[in-house]
Parts: structure tokens; C-alpha cells; sequence
């Protein structure tokens, strides 16, 4: 009964967990072109902004379907998991599908991340990644700082 309670939570792990972190953690979430330290020091015209806004609707709109899918698989999962018979073909399957529809999720991501390089070129782009990169770095020392002004009350 335990192996099976293991097996089952370590199911759940793997199911639960995102797959698709290649593509998020690369770009900046949201609108960044609408940043006007941002616009400036890429020096944005407005048709590129247009061309982002765009492509930007168009990527959303996907991505909900995608992410209510992938909620639609993981209900189910979990209905055949938590299930008195248990029917490993049917999990399984149920699984394979999960993954596919995180697969889809991942590369509509990967494919806006291509759309943004190909409408602010490779020069603009690799700008947008240190910038992102620098943004990150500052995200961790400002946690870090707070984290630590915590410690000292103990």
C-alpha cells in the first residue's frame, strides 16, 4: 500500500510540474515594449510596437486555449488517479496527452520568442537579453538583501 501511495505522489509530481520553463525564463513577461526605458534604449519605432502588440494578442490567445487544455488534462488525471480501479493504460494515455498539450504550450512560446527576434532583429535582441538578464540579477540581490534583513530579527 505504501509503494503504491509513493508511486502515486511521485505520479502526481511529475504531473503537476511545469515542463515548459525553456521558453518562459528567456523573455521578459507582458508587454516589456510598452517600458519606456525599455523603447528608448531599444530605440522602438512605433510600427514595431504595433508588430509586437499583434503578435502578442495573437500568442495569447493560443496560449489560454493551450493552458485550459493542459487544466481539462490535469483534472482528468487526477480523477483516474484518485480512482478505486486503478487503470495504468488509461493514466498513461491521460498523461501522454498532458505532456503533448505542455509540449504545444512550450513551443508557442518558443515560436512568440522567434516572432519578437524576427520584428526587432538579432542586434535589438541579444540587447533584450542582457537587459533581461541585468533585470533578473537585480530581482535576486534585492530578494537576497530582504531575505537577510529578515535573518537579523531571529
Amino acid at each position: 500500500m505504501l509503494r503504491k501511495n509513493v508511486w502515486i505522489g511521485l505520479l502526481f509530481l511529475v504531473v503537476f510540474l511545469p515542463s515548459t520553463l525553456l521558453a518562459k525564463g528567456m523573455m521578459m513577461h507582458g508587454k516589456w515594449w510598452h517600458n519606456k526605458s525599455i523603447m528608448t534604449e531599444l530605440e522602438l519605432t512605433d510600427a514595431e510596437k504595433q508588430v509586437l502588440d499583434e503578435k502578442y494578442t495573437e500568442n495569447r490567445r493560443k496560449m489560454i486555449e493551450l493552458k485550459s487544455e493542459i487544466e481539462k488534462h490535469r483534472f482528468e488525471l487526477e480523477l483516474l488517479l484518485g480512482a478505486q480501479d486503478l487503470d495504468k493504460q488509461m493514466i498513461m494515455e491521460r498523461y501522454e496527452s498532458l505532456e503533448q498539450t505542455r509540449t504545444k504550450l512550450s513551443k508557442q512560446r518558443f515560436a512568440m520568442l522567434l516572432e519578437v527576434r524576427e520584428t526587432i532583429g538579432a542586434e535589438r535582441f541579444q540587447e533584450l537579453k542582457v537587459m533581461h538578464r541585468d533585470r533578473d540579477r537585480k530581482d535576486v540581490k534585492r530578494f537576497l538583501r530582504h531575505r537577510s534583513s529578515y535573518r537579523d530579527w531571529d
